[in-house]
């Protein structure tokens, strides 16, 4: 990267933290271009340079979060070492550490962007390429013996993310006025229950191979 791209970055980062600041200080309704191109002391014309609207900057919130997970993802998908189920347990984890970490922002962004409802555009592919590495680690748990074989790997992916989105969307809303557990603890008791439906009967998991030296990807189909 060039001088010029990571000064671009750098602002554009800029812009985006600052944006952060006030929505979690002021809320998103509240919080005006005019407000945040004054507390960077930049144009209008800038700010516009990166972002078109004020909704672009959640959008570009929601793709980071969808991102991480991604990223989360992959990494496990590389840790032959450790079971599947324990693999999908700490992406899932993470996913709601992070989000208890920050839960009025986090929330916000999920409301504004519709990334529990009615997700869309770019969204919308870093969706699929999400449900793609959660298939792949069904794929390999069901070659390893340690998840059931009657269900299509996409299928136990689709079923799990259904079932955390609309945990999550619950915690996003308040819908449950008078549960103050983080989403982690909700996350993880609903993860337990689902994988424990998930898990091949005993005799195919003795059956099952040991996993090789080589990364997971090199082994496992996405289809």
């Amino acid at each position: 990267m060039g001088l010029r791209e990571e000064k671009k970055a750098e602002q554009r980062r800029a812009i985006l933290n600052t944006a952060a600041a006030l929505f979690r200080k002021r809320g998103y309704e509240q919080t005006r271009i005019r407000d945040i191109v004054e507390r960077l002391r930049i144009s209008e014309v800038t700010f516009f340079n990166y972002f078109p609207t004020k909704d672009a900057l959640i959008m570009a919130f929601a793709l980071e979060m969808l991102e991480f997970s991604i990223a989360g993802a992959k990494r496990e998908l590389e840790r032959d070492e450790r079971s599947v189920p324990d693999r999908i347990r700490s992406v899932i984890r993470r996913w709601a550490s992070s989000w208890d970490s920050d839960p009025g922002f986090h929330a916000l962004v999920a409301r504004q962007s519709r990334l529990m409802t009615d997700v869309q555009g770019v969204l919308r592919a870093r969706s699929f390429q999400l449900y793609e590495q959660y298939e792949r680690l069904f794929a390999e748990g069901q070659k390893r013996g340690e998840i059931r074989k009657d269900q299509k790997p996409l299928h136990l992916a689709e079923m799990m993310e259904g079932m955390l989105i609309l945990i999550a969307g619950n915690w996003v809303s308040g819908w449950w006025e008078n549960r103050s557990d983080s989403l982690e603890k909700r996350f993880m008791n609903a993860m337990d229950v689902f994988l424990e439906g998930c898990a091949a009967p005993k005799s195919a998991r003795s059956r099952a191979p040991r996993p090789g030296r080589k990364g997971v990807g090199a082994r496992v189909s996405s289809k």
